[in-house]
This record gives structure tokens, C-alpha cells and sequence, in this order.
């Protein structure tokens, strides 16, 4: 089943379709949009310097360490939607809350 795109970006995904663009490129759009969508609802400062870093990092990637976080409660989880990105000296720091039960849970990142 085809998971549905939100109102706020179909009539610009339309737009772009529209505008020539293929499928390929609108759902990478999309997906980038909603993810840093994710990341500004997180409550808190976030660094800059530290999302532009892990905006230039392959999706795989980002999606590897948010699906693949350690929560006290839980053991192996992941992010629940909206957290926040830091530069730390061991590397990026992502932290938020566990998808299963919503604890506060980081992950270092290299």
C-alpha cells in the first residue's frame, strides 16, 4: 500500500509534476522536506553546522542510525519523529525520544 504524502507537500509535488520533473526526484524531495520537517519540530536548539553535516550524508545512512538507536527501557529502538542533531567531539550526537516507549535516548554518530 502506498503511504500517502501529507497536503503540505502535494501541490507542490503536483507542481513539480507539472514542471516536468520525474517521480524519482519528487519522492526524494519529499522525503528530505518531512525530514527536516522532523528535525525542526524537536524542542530545543539544534546546531547548524551539525544538520548541514548530516543532510550531506547518504540517506541510508541517516536512516541506519535513527532505526538503530539503544533505549534503557526498550534495548534496541529507534527515534521516535522530531529530535535534534549536535556536533560533539566523539562526532554528530542525535538525540530525542524512543519510537516504542518515549524515553530520551542519543546516538553518537561517526
Amino acid at each position: 500500500m502506498k503511504k500517502s504524502i501529507p497536503q503540505k507537500y502535494q501541490s507542490m509535488a503536483d507542481q513539480f509534476r507539472a514542471d516536468g520533473a520525474d517521480e524519482k526526484t519528487i519522492r526524494k524531495w519529499i522525503q528530505e522536506e518531512m525530514q527536516g520537517d522532523e528535525f525542526a519540530r524537536k524542542e530545543g536548539s539544534s546546531d547548524i553546522e551539525a544538520y548541514k553535516i548530516w543532510m550531506s550524508w547518504p540517506q541510508e545512512r541517516r536512516s541506519l542510525y535513527l532505526g538503530n538507536a539503544f533505549c534503557s527501557k526498550c534495548s534496541v529502538t529507534s527515534f521516535a519523529p522530531g529530535y535534534n542533531i549536535r556536533k560533539d567531539r566523539f562526532g554528530l550526537i542525535v538525540e530525542g525520544n524512543c519510537a516504542t516507549c518515549g524515553a530520551k535516548i542519543c546516538r553518537c554518530c561517526d
